[in-house]
C-alpha cells in the first residue's frame, strides 16, 4: 500500500497551504488509526486483512473525514489536534442524516415515475432500495454496492462516492421524472417507440427524447406538449440550426429549454439548470445532422404501430465511403445504445457496411444488443462470414468474439 501514501490526503480536502511537517503528521496519524480500524473490522480476530480490504477501509476513513471537514479553513489543524475516531463518529451522524434525505428522495422518485415500463429503471430502483438496507457506512462509507443500470441524461460525477453519489443520482432522476409527468403518457410511448422499439428492455433514458422533441417544438414556436415533430418541421429545424454558428446554436437550445420550463411552470433553478445542461448535450448530434443533411434521427415523429426491429442487410448495395464515414462518426457521438441501434436499423443495408460499423462503433456488450435485433437469416449470414474469414480474423472492438458468445450462449 505504499503507493497510497502519496495520495492519502488527496481524498481529504485540507487545503494546499500546509507544511510538509503537518502533512506527514496527519498521514502518520491516519495510518496508525488504520491498524485500530482493521482490528475493529475483524472484531479482534486479526490485526491484518488482505491488502484489497485494507485499501477499502482506508478509503472509507478518508471519505468520512472529508465529509466531516469539508469547507473548513482549518481542516488540517483539526486533523492534527482531534482524535480520528471522534471525527469519524461525527461524520457518521452526517451520513445517517444523508441517508434519511436519500430515503425521502427515493420515495419521491417512486411517486413521480411516469409509469413507462423499462426494465433497467425498475431494476435500478430495486437496487437502490437494497443499498439503504446494506450500506455499511462504518467500514465502507465510500462504497455504493448496488447496480445502477438506468442511464441519466447527465451522468453523475465519478468523484462522488457512497451516499453522496446515491443522493445526487436520485435528485437528478427526480428532476427527469417530474419533467416527464407533464406530458401525456400515450404521446411519450409513441415517441419512445420511434426512439427505440424495445424501449422497455434496452438501456435507454426516457427523459432525453422527450426533452429533445420538446426543444424542437419550442424552437419552432409550437405546442411542446404535443411532442411529435413532422417531416416538414424537421426540415425547418435543419434550416434553423444550419444558419446558426455553434455559439448561437447552443444559445438556441438553452433558450428553448428555458422556454419549456416557463411553459411547464418549472421555476426551481437547479431543475432549470439540469434541463438546460441536457439541452446542450444535444448539439453534437445536431452538428452531425448538419454534416449529413439528415436530422431525422434527432427530432422524431411518432411511431403508432409496431415496426420490424431488424434491418435487412443481406445482399444489398453498400454505402459510398463518405456517407459511411459520416454515419460511423454520428454513431460514435451517441451516448445511448438505443440511438446506435436505430441508426444501424435505418441506414445499414449491406453486410460489408455492417462489418465496418461493428468494427469501429460497437464495443463490449453493445454488439450483443445489436445482435438481438437481427433475424435468423441475418445471424446465419454473419456466422457464415466469420467462418469464411477464418480464426485469425480480429477487429479492434472484438465484436466477432461477442457474436460467437451470443450464438453459443445467448441466442436460444
Amino acid at each position: 500500500m505504499e503507493g497510497n501514501n502519496k495520495k492519502l490526503l488527496a481524498n481529504i480536502k485540507i487545503g494546499k497551504n500546509i507544511s510538509e511537517e503537518d502533512r506527514m503528521l496527519i498521514e502518520v496519524k491516519i495510518w496508525s488509526f488504520l491498524g485500530t480500524y482493521i482490528n475493529r473490522y475483524t472484531m479482534g480476530d486479526s490485526t491484518s486483512v488482505p491488502i484489497e480490504i485494507a485499501e477499502e477501509l482506508l478509503n472509507s476513513i478518508c471519505f468520512s473525514l472529508d465529509l466531516e471537514l469539508r469547507g473548513l479553513n482549518n481542516a488540517h489543524k483539526i486533523l492534527i489536534e482531534k482524535d480520528i475516531e471522534h471525527l469519524l463518529k461525527a461524520s457518521w451522524i452526517k451520513i445517517i442524516s444523508l441517508m434519511g434525505y436519500g430515503k425521502k428522495l427515493l420515495i419521491e422518485v417512486k411517486n413521480s415515475y411516469p409509469n413507462i415500463e423499462n426494465t433497467s429503471y425498475n431494476d435500478t430502483i430495486d437496487e437502490i432500495e437494497k443499498f439503504f438496507n446494506k450500506y455499511d457506512y462504518r467500514f465502507f462509507a465510500h462504497k455504493i454496492n448496488c447496480s445502477i443500470d438506468y442511464q441519466l441524461a447527465n451522468p453523475i460525477s465519478e468523484k462522488l462516492q457512497g451516499i453522496e453519489y446515491i443522493n445526487e443520482y436520485l435528485k437528478s432522476l427526480l428532476i427527469e421524472n417530474q419533467f416527464c409527468l407533464n406530458f401525456p403518457k400515450d404521446n411519450i410511448i409513441y415517441l419512445l417507440k420511434s426512439y427505440c422499439q424495445d424501449y422497455e428492455g434496452l438501456l435507454i433514458n426516457i427523459f432525453e427524447p422527450i426533452l429533445t422533441n420538446a426543444i424542437g417544438l419550442k424552437a419552432l414556436g409550437e405546442n411542446v406538449l404535443i411532442l411529435e415533430i413532422s417531416g416538414l418541421q424537421r426540415k425547418e429545424l435543419l434550416n434553423i440550426f444550419r444558419n446558426l454558428p455553434k455559439t448561437e446554436g447552443l444559445d438556441k437550445l438553452r433558450n428553448s429549454a428555458k422556454g419549456i420550463c416557463d411553459v411547464l411552470g418549472i421555476v426551481d433553478n437547479e431543475k432549470i439548470q439540469y434541463i438546460q445542461e441536457t439541452s446542450e448535450n444535444l448539439y453534437p448530434r445536431i452538428e452531425m445532422a448538419l454534416a449529413t443533411g439528415n436530422i431525422d434521427n434527432v427530432f422524431l415523429s411518432f411511431c403508432h404501430e409496431e415496426q420490424p426491429v431488424v434491418s435487412e442487410f443481406i445482399d444489398n448495395a453498400v454505402m459510398d465511403d463518405e456517407k459511411l464515414r459520416n454515419l460511423m462518426d454520428e454513431i460514435g457521438c451517441c451516448r445511448f445504445i438505443s440511438d446506435k441501434l436505430a441508426m444501424v436499423k435505418e441506414n445499414v443495408h449491406s453486410l460489408s457496411d455492417l462489418v465496418e460499423v461493428l468494427s469501429q462503433c460497437f464495443w463490449e456488450d453493445e454488439a450483443q444488443e445489436l445482435f438481438k435485433t437481427f433475424s435468423e437469416d441475418e445471424i446465419n449470414v454473419i456466422k457464415n462470414y466469420l467462418y469464411n474469414k477464418g480464426k485469425e480474423y480480429s477487429s479492434d472492438t472484438e465484436w466477432e468474439v461477442k457474436f460467437m458468445e451470443y450464438i453459443n450462449y445467448g441466442h436460444l
